[in-house]
């Protein structure tokens, strides 16, 4: 316990992160939001690194580039913007999510140098303010046009092994060609016309390549930073705003349950480090639901055994995310686990009593609190007596701790206030 114990305390004190290693995490958890195409914002990162090198940008432009493309599309948590996204040139609609993009990575100091580029990416390059200066414009059009080529491919690759791409890459380009000079830059349609001739351009965006070539881009420059644990608490409230963001339903849900298990575990009497940690496990806890499709979580009536099948595999989902973000720590496990139950009845994986440990317990019952103190597309919220009464159910299955329950019964007033907060 104590190697856990000094391991948290560390934590809390501060972290040495690489920015670009950071958005590397950050962007496979916003990769989940394509479910099928779980790629997109990592090799739209690496077509602008490929071409930025064309266009004779030195390393740390590059550096740059690469970080603003993964993270481009981190204003999208929904599953039918992202379709819209992947199956037009423009779409109505389209700059909403580039103005949240921008106010999420504002939040979130280390980023925050990306905001401008991800606010313009889907500005057409004629369009652009004048305001901006020459960088930012290159930056955002360069994105602009990365992401469209990228769309081109994953078109392409549906029915087509990935490969062949070598063969059809003047064509998939060509594509893009008809809106040079007002959609994209002729100085970045030029370099793309060079860096698609190298094959290692289409087939490093390939999954199996597509890791190692970015972590090898990265590696080329060493931006690591300290953090302090306030800085980490607000990359966990970035990341949690785009996880609530996916549906209406879901808005501050993962920030309530983070402020109900600091509670509740203050009520419990744990240190104040483990409360931190536990308050930023809560933050992230639903991270994997990015994957779920929004017709799913916003369902007005019960979902089909497929559909719950598809829902419970949201704890792994948010497991490799922050294994990844936050290693040597229990953020993940915490995570991943807040849907077990101590008699065994929960998942993913099964555990009962004393498997669970107690932080665990906490946020467990913090989630399964707010959940129903927030309205849902099945029905209204719940006044405090009905979720109560729903929970004394659950207590009595012995589903559920029942000291932190009572913890929950006897600040029940002060607890809904936290619970329904807006």
């Amino acid at each position: 316990m104590g190697n856990i114990a000094d391991k948290l305390v560390q934590v809390t004190q501060g972290m040495k992160i690489d920015v670009g290693h950071a958005a590397l995490t950050v962007t496979k958890a916003l990769d989940y939001v394509g479910i099928d195409d779980k790629s997109h914002g990592r090799r739209v990162g690496l077509i602008c690194h490929r071409i930025a090198h064309l266009l004779g940008w030195n390393r740390t432009r590059r550096h740059f580039i690469l970080i603003a493309g993964m993270l481009h599309d981190c204003g999208v948590s929904s599953t039918t913007v992202h379709r819209k996204l992947v199956a037009e040139i423009e779409w109505e609609g389209a700059e909403e999510h580039c103005l949240r993009g921008d106010q999420f990575l504002q939040s979130f100091p280390p980023f925050s140098p990306f905001a401008a580029a991800i606010r313009y990416h889907h500005t057409r390059w004629q369009d652009l303010p004048p305001s901006l200066d020459d960088e930012t414009r290159e930056y955002a059009n360069l994105i602009f046009f990365a992401d469209r080529l990228d769309v081109a491919y994953a078109s392409f690759i549906i029915s087509h092994p990935h490969h062949e791409a070598l063969l059809s890459r003047e064509r998939l380009l060509a594509e893009l060609a008809p809106y040079v000079g007002i959609l994209f830059s002729d100085e970045i349609y030029k370099a793309a016309t060079h860096a698609i001739q190298k094959d290692s351009f289409w087939l490093e965006l390939r999954e199996e390549y597509l890791d190692d070539a970015i972590m090898e881009a990265l590696s080329s420059e060493d931006y690591e930073i300290s953090l302090s644990f306030d800085e980490i608490e607000s990359l966990g409230e970035l990341i949690s705003q785009v996880v609530d963001a996916k549906s209406p339903y879901t808005h501050y849900h993962s920030l309530r349950v983070a402020d109900l298990a600091y509670t509740l575990s203050g009520l419990a009497g744990l240190e104040p480090y483990q409360r931190r940690i536990l308050r930023l496990s809560g933050l992230l806890h639903d991270v994997g639901k990015l994957r779920t499709p929004d017709e799913i979580l916003e369902k007005p009536g019960a979902l089909t055994d497929a559909e719950v099948a598809q829902m419970r595999s949201h704890p792994l989902d948010s497991k490799r995310v922050l294994n990844s973000l936050f290693p040597n720590t229990p953020i993940a496990k915490w995570a991943a686990e807040h849907h077990e139950k101590l008699d065994g009845s929960g998942y993913p994986f099964g555990w009962k009593g004393d498997q669970i440990d107690f932080p665990t317990r906490i946020l467990s019952v913090a989630d399964i609190f707010q959940a129903l103190c927030q309205k849902r597309p099945y029905r209204h919220r719940l006044n405090i007596e009905d979720v109560l009464e729903i929970m004394d159910v659950m207590a009595g299955k012995g589903e559920i701790d029942l000291s932190i329950y009572g913890l929950l019964k006897a600040n029940k007033e002060e607890l809904y206030t936290i619970a329904i907060k807006t």
